[in-house]
């Protein structure tokens, strides 16, 4: 049987970069979708297993200490759907347990105390920011009505300071009433 390091062509002492390129010069050689051999697929996901444990701290110390652990032919090598499936579920796993977290989290965000006081702050600073934003907007161009034109590209930098200020806030609104 072949070590990890024999499938990735890489000495054991090599360093993560090495395994990197190794791993992705394999890989674009084995690929199924690039090389059409019948072993191919089998082959990819040896090297997908070893690039997995050799690019780990972890796992790579556990293979170098305890070769049996880790050695190759003690996994079943599954077929590329089966592995592709495997993932999408461990993705999908993942994604429920990150959406249970977030709800867990938000439910004692709205529980504590405070929350009703953080919400009108938020509503608060973000009103405000736009009236704001507005306000130097009216002042500018009013400044503009009732003097030269030319005093426009004086006043510009105020223009532009108002209208980012009025849009941001606005962003910061929407993105912050996620939380409420």
């Amino acid at each position: 049987m072949s070590s990890y390091y024999d499938i990735l062509c890489v000495p054991q002492q090599a360093t993560e970069e090495t395994i990197r390129k190794a791993y992705r010069k394999q890989a674009l050689l084995f690929h199924p979708d690039r090389n059409p051999s019948p072993d191919a697929t089998a082959r990819f996901l040896m090297i997908l297993q070893a690039y997995e444990v050799l690019s780990d701290k972890n796992k790579r110390f556990l293979y170098d200490h305890k070769l049996g652990e880790y050695a190759v032919g003690v996994y079943d090598i599954p077929d590329y759907e089966t592995w592709k499936a495997q993932k999408a579920e461990e993705r999908r796993a993942e994604e429920q347990q990150a959406r249970e977290r977030e709800d867990r989290l938000r439910k004692e965000f709205q529980t504590h105390p405070y929350y009703r006081f953080r919400k009108a702050t938020v509503y608060f600073k973000s009103f405000s920011g736009i009236l704001l934003g507005l306000i130097v907007l009216a002042l500018s161009f009013y400044l503009v009505f009732i003097t030269h034109v030319v005093v426009f590209f004086v006043v510009l930098p105020f223009i532009c300071a108002g209208f980012l200020l009025a849009y941001f806030s606005y962003a910061w609104l929407s993105e912050k009433k996620k939380l409420f």
